[in-house]
């Protein structure tokens, strides 16, 4: 495929960052569409049939991890780039399982990202550089890298312990729809749907056995 002739959507709810990134590539490229909600998205897929999608994680009523997956299933001929602020090896293993062609983060420089794109449309793979990087990763530095607040660490505990929710609002002295609010918060942000799913990559990370 000409680079130049193929189509882009792009799904990212932060729209400054969606507009920018849009506004950059509408040059390059035949089209440039653009969604900010995980549901959206599907429709999207459907109306435009874009060649290339550029997928952040965080996306609203349904996100990244799970589209993709439902993507890849349904619409194989669809290359997918995940573009995201998380750099780290839970998510980019994620993606090289549901065989997704490349992994951004958003804080590289703007020739990384058009790079990237070309190389995929291309029929390549491109997975960040910065990404190289994270190999020494401490605890710290996935609790930053994925934005979590102490609070959040907290519940996060009580959960691996074992606790329901009421337990946790007890032992923290907090409401319980705060605990709830706080759970789907870190779902969101660690990009899974269960306490399985929470339980795997608290393995990863050596918090449990």
């Amino acid at each position: 495929m000409t680079t130049s002739l193929a189509s882009i959507l792009i799904a990212d709810d932060h729209r400054l960052f969606n507009d920018a990134v849009a506004a950059m590539l509408r040059p390059m490229f035949k089209s440039i569409w653009q969604t900010f909600d995980g549901r959206d998205l599907l429709y999207a897929i459907q109306t435009h049939s874009p060649d290339l999608l550029l997928l952040d994680i965080n996306l609203p009523n349904l996100n990244g991890i799970e589209a993709a997956r439902m993507l890849r299933r349904n619409t194989p001929s669809l290359k997918i780039i995940l573009v995201t602020m998380y750099n780290h090896s839970h998510f980019v293993s994620e993606a090289k399982s549901i065989g997704l062609e490349g992994y951004l983060l958003k804080d590289s420089p703007s020739d990384v990202l058009i790079d990237g794109i070309k190389t995929v449309l291309s029929g390549g793979y491109f997975f960040d550089p910065k990404l190289q990087k994270q190999n020494n990763s401490t605890d710290d530095d996935f609790v930053k890298g994925f934005l979590l607040s102490r609070r959040e660490k907290d519940v996060i505990k009580g959960l691996l312990a074992g606790k329901t929710s009421e337990q946790i609002a007890n032992d923290l002295s907090i409401a319980y729809e705060t605990v709830k609010s706080h759970r789907k918060n870190i779902y969101l942000k660690l990009g899974i749907n269960s306490l399985v799913e929470l339980i795997h990559i608290s393995r990863e990370q050596g918090w449990i056995n």
